[in-house]
């Protein structure tokens, strides 16, 4: 089976469609969410709604969270907390209903799906070095177990011996004896130096993965963020990839 594994979209309706039909064309089978659908852009509803028709699976994340008020916006910083601050004041109750059902973590087919880390999901420890990634192997069971949260598309490989190592490209196929965790990267805020939307196309029969990246209309997004007055620095940043 094919499977699209996508996440932080952050209320970026453009790259979202543009992720959508990129699934579409490469005969996606299944679809799997792994977060943070609102935050830093504007069309908070719109990203949600999309989501919950399109996804088979979603995962909760950390902006989600706040944003259904499950937790406070106070670790934020001042440009992401202006962001979720406006998003809870344009939520609909059908997207905060939705929300407020979503799983920290889910395991199908000998794959585990997570926002941050499977250590601790609900604390969004951040998988951002080969020490992070080496400690979150002891985690999970499965054979792969794919996160986000960092924006940033990577894959490590823990060999027979147990051993991790970072793939250099962007496909990689489960050997014997391998496991595999794997980010995603970011569909609406990536921050790679790489502005394209990026998601994770994964046979589940060969465990074969591949990071898909897709150019998007930037400027539609960034038209809608400024008319309804979001930072100025938010704005800038989706066409940098930082």
């Amino acid at each position: 089976m094919k499977y699209g594994i996508f996440s932080d979209i952050h209320s970026n309706l453009s790259a979202l469609e543009a992720v959508m039909a990129s699934m579409d064309n490469m005969g996606v089978e299944r679809r799997v969410c792994l977060g943070d659908l609102v935050g830093y852009c504007a069309d908070v509803n719109s990203c949600v709604d999309l989501v919950r028709k399109k996804s088979d699976i979603c995962i909760l994340g950390n902006h989600d969270s706040v944003a259904i008020r499950r937790e406070s916006s106070l670790h934020f910083n001042q440009y992401a907390r202006f962001a979720i601050d406006w998003t809870q004041q344009n939520l609909s109750k059908e997207s905060l209903d939705y929300m407020g059902k979503l799983p920290y973590i889910v395991e199908e087919n000998d794959l585990c799906f997570v926002h941050a880390s499977p250590k601790s999901p609900a604390d969004w420890s951040y998988v951002s070095s080969l020490d992070d990634a080496d400690d979150a192997f002891e985690y999970f069971s499965t054979k792969v177990c794919f996160v986000g949260h960092t924006h940033s598309p990577v894959i490590v490989v823990q060999d027979i011996k147990g051993l991790p190592f970072v793939i250099e490209e962007d496909s990689h196929c489960c050997r014997p004896g391998e496991r595999m965790l794997v980010n995603v990267g970011s569909v609406g805020q990536p921050r790679d130096r790489n502005p394209e939307s990026c998601w994770c196309l994964l046979d589940s029969e060969t465990f074969c993965v591949e990071f898909v990246r897709v150019p998007y209309d930037i400027s539609r997004t960034q038209d809608t963020m400024r008319k309804l007055g979001l930072p100025v620095f938010l704005i800038q940043r989706i066409a940098e990839g930082r």
